[in-house]
């Protein structure tokens, strides 16, 4: 498995004997392989065909080409599905409907901050009646928050299964290659292709590389449970998953847990279990669930952050401020957590959702994106510790239909391998 990534597909734990870890079936880790270089003729899509979507907020940018018809939500456009169908529309009419959507997100832009430039857009193109195909590129540039490339990716993946007519790629351009003349230029270029099947492209000092899910055989025998430890001293964030898993620990190894967003209650757990409301996707929240933490524990030995996923929905009727709100809480607040923890001399960190991130069924595109956001995320921060600037393993836990998370945390601390997530579907 490449270090780039911390995914690892596998099927859910069964209620079976523990041999059956070792039965040899077959796990599936998301890994970047190179791809062959762009041909350098004309991409196929002609320029004056083109939109380019920038953030009406972003003062300008440079690379931005001037031939190309550009615009500027919250401008030109106010940014809802309905004032992009009625922008599209006019220019059907007029016998200039574009073939080709290049969004400009550069690495400053939030996940949430990306479902309101993009989300609406693709509303406006499913609800269309028109029959003509229409390819998008969601082009993240910089190194920065890589986990914004990858939960487009899952956007993008989830597009085309919801609807035959759209073709979109998530394009991460970190260097610009010798051939292209801009970041535009390279998102051209990657729509004249054919899309990777999930949907994800980086171009690096490497050079162009496409993610892949690779099949390779589960070690066999059950992991053993480190980092999670008797009396231990959890955060625990995240609605009704992360309240059952902080009762877990309470309950089952002693451990004293911080439930973070969450209200106060009394019970018999209260007295090893202190509630501390508050909104992960505020990063002065997660800074003071930490401190509450620290103060009434005398540390933190780790950190599950466990989001929703959101309710699945098609890109036709989703609602931009729901995902927007799933988005801000789940990914900028694993974000926020981590850069509140990241002096900490930490066991683990954590991060458990029930979304597939990359076999998600068509009308699971944010709860998709949340879940490759996180093992994004987890991933960064491995190399984060590797380097010496942060503590502990990084996990993801991506697994949907899995009753027994907890146990599924312990197989991923204990296997090395970084997270575990939904398993690959079955051949015909």
């Amino acid at each position: 498995m490449d270090t780039n990534t911390a995914a690892v597909d596998r099927p859910p734990r069964q209620r079976a004997p523990e041999s059956a870890h070792g039965s040899g079936a077959p796990w599936h880790s998301p890994v970047w392989v190179p791809a062959a270089v762009h041909r350098l003729s004309p991409p196929a899509l002609p320029a004056d065909r083109m939109l380019l979507v920038v953030d009406g907020r972003d003062t300008g940018r440079a690379w931005v080409p001037g031939t190309v018809r550009t615009v500027r939500v919250g401008r030109d456009v106010t940014g809802s599905a309905l004032s992009w169908s009625a922008y599209l529309g006019g220019l059907r009419e007029t016998g200039r409907g574009p073939r080709g959507i290049v969004f400009d997100l550069p690495a400053t832009t939030s996940a949430e901050r990306a479902a309101d430039l993009v989300l609406p857009v693709l509303r406006a193109a499913c609800c269309s009646t028109s029959p003509d195909p229409l390819h998008l590129a969601f082009l993240a540039t910089g190194r920065a928050r890589p986990e914004l490339a990858a939960a487009l990716g899952a956007v993008a993946q989830v597009a085309g299964a919801e609807d035959g007519r759209l073709h979109a790629v998530s394009v991460r351009v970190e260097i610009l290659p010798a051939w292209a003349r801009d970041p535009f230029h390279v998102a051209c270029a990657e729509l004249a292709l054919p899309r990777p099947g999930l949907a994800e492209v980086r171009h690096t000092t490497a050079g162009r590389e496409i993610r892949v899910l690779r099949a390779h055989r589960h070690p066999g025998g059950r992991a053993a449970p480190s980092g999670l430890r008797p009396g231990g001293r959890y955060l625990v964030g995240g609605g009704g998953l992360g309240e059952r898993l902080a009762l877990r620990l309470v309950r089952e190894l002693g451990a004293r847990v911080v439930l973070f967003g969450a209200g106060p209650e009394t019970g018999p757990d209260a007295e090893r279990l202190l509630r501390v409301p508050g909104r992960p996707g505020q990063y002065t929240d997660a800074r003071d669930a930490v401190q509450a933490a620290r103060h009434a524990f005398g540390g933190l030995d780790g950190v599950l952050h466990c989001p929703s996923g959101g309710e699945p929905r098609p890109l036709a009727r989703q609602s931009t401020a729901v995902a927007r709100e799933t988005l801000a809480d789940a990914v900028s607040g694993a974000a926020h957590l981590d850069r509140a923890t990241a002096a900490l001399p930490l066991d683990f960190f954590a991060l458990v959702t029930d979304a597939a991130p990359y076999q998600a069924p068509a009308g699971a595109s944010v709860p998709a994106a949340v879940a490759r956001a996180l093992c994004s995320i987890a991933a960064t921060r491995a190399r984060l510790a590797a380097a010496g600037s942060r503590h502990g393993a990084s996990v993801a836990v991506c697994r949907p239909g899995d009753t027994d998370r907890l146990g599924a945390l312990a197989d991923a601390l204990g296997s090395g391998r970084g997270a575990a997530c939904n398993p690959a579907p079955r051949a015909a």
